[in-house]
């Protein structure tokens, strides 16, 4: 039983260091998880290992956490000169995954709860506190458009048994559980950009310095009043003076570094101002970052690869790539909301500045 017992566990650790993405979109709907129950049994109960089965319905709480309620049902077939003990119970479970993705979401579970455990043909039963703790995975797949994850639980349970303790001579049972089954989330699956967005009123336009430029729109804010700007509201004395010039962000899909064609719409642009006029001699910087979905290494990672992407992109239109600086920020720096479809696309951006400095 021991050995058996190191092999599931060691199976599910070898399962947990596989390689993660990121980025994929949240999935908050409630879902409810089957699962068939195999019990490496207490050597005190003198039975079989337990067969049973367990039916869990659980929620998203956020990137890291979801919540369930759990039963469970386990019977354990009599070894010679034994009893039949079967178990019945009730927890709520905390899953905390440290990486989601439709391949791979491993995650640890601990949880607590009540167990009725009864030896049959001998009138006692019990019914006393459990705990539980251990590891998971669900995996993802599509079944005739509907979203199924299949799903793997090994945990350690103990309970106490102080009512069977004086006839039996048993204080507490502790046993590896693994659990096999499926979960099945609940509701239409989210699609990115579908989040309804309230109406804002609208809001007066607020040009501060007056050079024609709205604040929300102006790199250079504070140019002299009457001073000829570019379409950015920066003179050539600010830019001289190394001020920063800021185009649009670069946005990407989920977990990608390829360039969409409104990326590739703006390092046009960008490549061919700063290849003219008074933005020749400028330094061009290029920093990539995602949005928090995923592990920071492999978010970090990928920030790095949108940067390379763009440098490569501004390189290719005749950039001199002695100019580019490229830098990687990760998911450590969002400039909207992680929590909604919309700010997550935001966050999952490129910038592009030119600046004097070295």
């Amino acid at each position: 039983m021991k050995n058996m017992t190191r092999a599931a566990i060691a199976a599910t650790l070898v399962g947990l260091a596989l390689p993660l993405h990121a980025e994929e979109l949240l999935d908050k709907r409630p879902y409810l998880s089957p699962m068939f129950a195999y019990t490496f049994q207490d050597d005190d109960r003198n039975s079989e290992h337990g067969l049973g089965f367990s039916f869990a319905s659980g929620k998203v709480l956020n990137k890291y956490w979801n919540i369930e309620l759990e039963t469970f049902y386990q019977k354990y077939k009599a070894q010679a000169g034994g009893s039949e003990w079967r178990d019945v119970g009730l927890t709520v479970d905390g899953l905390f995954f440290y990486s989601r993705n439709r391949a791979f979401s491993p995650y640890f579970g601990v949880g607590a709860g009540v167990q009725r455990t009864d030896i049959t043909g001998t009138g006692l039963s019990d019914t006393e506190p459990l705990v539980n703790a251990g590891l998971g995975f669900f995996k993802y797949f599509t079944v005739a458009d509907h979203d199924v994850a299949f799903r793997t639980d090994l945990r350690y349970r103990w309970t106490g048994l102080d009512d069977i303790k004086n006839a039996r001579g048993i204080d507490s049972l502790s046993e590896p559980v693994l659990k096999v089954g499926f979960a099945v989330p609940l509701g239409a699956k989210p699609v990115a950009g579908t989040e309804a967005v309230a109406t804002k009123p609208a809001t007066k336009i607020i040009d501060s310095d007056g050079d024609g430029v709205p604040d929300d729109q102006d790199r250079c804010p504070g140019s002299a009043k009457g001073a000829p700007v570019d379409a950015y509201g920066c003179t050539k004395e600010q830019l001289a003076a190394g001020s920063e010039r800021q185009f649009d962000d670069v946005l990407f899909a989920f977990d990608k570094s390829d360039l969409t064609p409104e990326g590739v719409a703006i390092l046009d642009n960008a490549a061919q101002v700063v290849s003219t006029g008074e933005y020749k001699s400028l330094r061009i910087n290029v920093s990539g970052h995602t949005d928090w979905v995923g592990s920071e290494g492999y978010n970090q990672a990928l920030s790095e690869r949108r940067a390379n992407t763009v440098k490569a992109y501004l390189v290719k239109k005749g950039v001199d790539a002695s100019r580019i600086r490229t830098f990687a920020y990760g998911e450590s720096q969002p400039v909207a909301d992680n929590a909604t479809d919309e700010g997550r696309a935001k966050n999952r951006r490129a910038e592009v500045r030119t600046t004097a400095g070295e």
